[in-house]
């Protein structure tokens, strides 16, 4: 159990359209600590998926070091990149947060399109690089495996500035994860995930009419994002637009600027400006709302949920952009993790007389486990207890039922 005792408080509610909620964080402690009992195992599958993986990873490099010509550590990024950028010349095309050339996934997916001809090697190398996390992921749930079969997560409700509550399985592939089993044969599994939940809170909180429209209509928000954008029929937008809309509407959460648009994209930076700036011209509570948001940070020196619950930003730090962003995702990212501690203290006092408990937590994902009869009807209590008006706008849950922890996101 940790010791989570520490900076305790509470958070009222004065928006949410339910009764004003006073949540300790004693309860979240306790709730916690039960969700710490884990997960049981299934081993044999865990190991036989080790298995592979470790026999994908020895052909692929062998695979890599053929084309190469030479030996090499595929998982040392120092080596790559020597190897990538001063011995064959190939562009740096990114940077890490530490300033080193990126060998990132992503970055070798680009230098593949451009010189994948002529270096054979870059294919068998991305997917080495692709399927590695996997097999990490294994060894990692071997060595907490405890002596009951079990795996047990330690939860931390103070870890991250947003507020989220962070677990490493939260991290877990889905290749890993269909060897966390319930605890007997007769039960399942129940997932229930809000659906576009930040996007619906800056709706909320920045009053966008376009955003606010969509919802209530229960249009396709990234489609409509492209209608107002480029002013089409909606009907008119086409996939590759769709995807363009969603790229951009989920940058904005995280703070994406242009240069991060332009290589996500794969345009050129001054094309990707001037999308932001056709998403602001159509947007314009959204634009005013991070304008603000960024005074009011220089005001008050700090920034604050929907619920009161505060971060102090370092303004003067030199990195005042990362500040600004950081204090922006605080109030959409903080306003949800806020949310989902109403959420588990209203949950659990229901299934505590309904036979199912309360199995793990991801973000905006809130996990299950009931006997299979009755997993249908605790998973529309759980959704109707979910399914929250905050400050005018609906939050929408999906739902599934499923025998092992595999269950993938929900559409977008």
């Amino acid at each position: 159990m940790m010791n989570r005792m520490k900076n305790r408080g509470s958070i009222s509610n004065p928006g949410i359209s339910r009764e004003t909620l006073s949540i300790h964080e004693e309860e979240i402690v306790l709730i916690l600590d039960e969700m710490e009992k884990g997960f049981r195992v299934d081993a044999s599958n865990l190991k036989d998926q080790k298995n592979l993986y470790d026999e994908k990873l020895l052909d692929l490099q062998k695979a890599t070091e053929k084309n190469l010509g030479k030996r090499l550590r595929l998982n040392s990024s120092k080596e790559l990149g020597e190897l990538l950028f001063d011995q064959l010349n190939l562009p740096a095309l990114r940077k890490t947060q530490k300033y080193c050339d990126s060998v990132s996934i992503s970055v070798l997916e680009r230098l593949l399109e451009l010189y994948g001809t002529s270096y054979l090697f870059l294919g068998p190398l991305i997917e080495f690089k692709r399927i590695q996390p996997i097999s990490k992921a294994i060894k990692t749930v071997f060595k907490k495996l405890g002596p009951d079969s079990r795996i047990h997560p330690e939860f931390n409700p103070f870890g991250c500035p947003t507020g989220r509550i962070y677990s490493y399985i939260q991290n877990l592939p889905r290749e890993v994860r269909t060897c966390l089993i319930p605890d007997n044969e007769a039960n399942v599994f129940i997932e229930l995930d809000w659906s576009q939940q930040e996007l619906r809170i800056l709706a909320a909180l920045s009053g966008e009419p376009v955003f606010l429209d969509c919802f209530s209509k229960g249009e396709d928000l990234h489609k409509r994002v492209i209608s107002e954008m480029f002013h089409k029929p909606i009907s008119e937008v086409t996939p590759e637009e769709r995807r363009l809309g969603k790229t951009i509407n989920f940058g904005l959460l995280y703070g994406q600027e242009a240069y991060g648009l332009a290589w996500n994209l794969n345009i050129p930076i001054d094309k990707a400006r001037g999308l932001i700036d056709q998403y602001f011209s159509a947007l314009t509570f959204i634009k005013g709302f991070k304008e603000e948001s960024a005074e009011r940070f220089w005001k008050e020196g700090f920034a604050e949920t929907a619920f009161g619950r505060r971060t102090r930003l370092n303004l003067e730090s030199g990195n005042t952009d990362k500040e600004i962003r950081r204090g922006f995702n605080h109030q959409i990212q903080g306003t949800g993790a806020d949310l989902l501690r109403f959420t588990l203290v209203s949950l659990n006092e229901g299934l505590n007389r309904k036979m199912a408990r309360l199995k793990f937590i991801a973000h905006d994902a809130v996990y299950l486990e009931a006997l299979k009869e009755s997993a249908p009807e605790i998973g529309e209590h759980a959704k109707a207890v979910m399914e929250i008006d905050f400050k005018g706008v609906h939050l929408p849950v999906t739902t599934k039922i499923h025998p092992d922890f595999s269950m993938g996101e929900a559409p977008s």
